[in-house]
């Protein structure tokens, strides 16, 4: 679905091309934090994303589509568990790359310097959970256990923003995001986390740079 989304966005692009005007086109990235609610708490990490599109409209009011991906920096932790005899200790890394297409609109109130960007639509992603314990006993040999797991999912996106031109086509932006993200949990029968089929709410806070041509 997503890569037919995508694909649907550069044929429309392509098909307008001939009648656009400057500043329809946009490239835009962003990067910033990220809260994400899951098994391991509320976890805080950084996002890096990049996106491209296209808008249609009169000068003070923009509306069109948008695609592109992002990445989450890896979430790391360690626990450990004390046993008689010995102790285990529990690493785990989860990595989370996301790409979407959806809607944008540019909203540019006549006489105010500033801007106002809102932004909805669906989001796929792929993520990577990698988690190692390691068994230490006072008599014998560390046992190590490695598992890992990988697993896609999607839910939609939304977000709004506030910005300024700094040259006549260049913006930034301060933006709001929220994001639907699958949760890790823990399952007691297994002794083990895993990915779920629960969602979670992921709220993201980024600075925007974007190039209209």
């Amino acid at each position: 679905m997503l890569k037919h989304g995508c694909a649907a966005l550069l044929a429309a692009a392509l098909a307008i091309a001939p009648a656009a005007h400057a500043g329809d086109f946009f490239v835009n990235g962003q990067a910033g934090r990220i809260e994400l609610d899951n098994a391991f708490g509320d976890r805080n990490t950084n996002l890096l994303q990049a996106s491209a599109g296209y808008r249609w409209g009169l000068d003070n009011v923009q509306v069109g589509i948008e695609a592109g991906g992002g990445k989450l920096a890896d979430l790391e932790g360690e626990a450990r568990t004390d046993f008689a005899g010995g102790y285990s200790t529990d690493a785990y890394t989860l990595a989370t790359r996301y790409a979407f297409v959806g809607a944008n609109a540019r909203i540019k109130p006549p006489l105010l310097p500033v801007f106002f960007i809102a932004r909805a639509g669906y989001t796929g992603y792929e993520q990577e959970f990698d988690h190692t314990v390691i068994d230490r006993f006072a008599d014998a040999a560390p046992v190590t256990e490695r598992r890992e797991s990988t697993e896609h999912g999607g839910g939609v996106y939304y977000g709004a923003g506030i910005g300024t031109s700094i040259l006549p086509l260049l913006d930034v932006s301060l933006m709001l995001n929220e994001q639907r993200t699958r949760s890790v949990r823990y399952d007691p029968v297994d002794d083990e986390y895993r990915l779920s089929g629960d969602e979670d709410g992921a709220r993201s806070v980024s600075l925007s740079v974007e190039y209209r041509f």
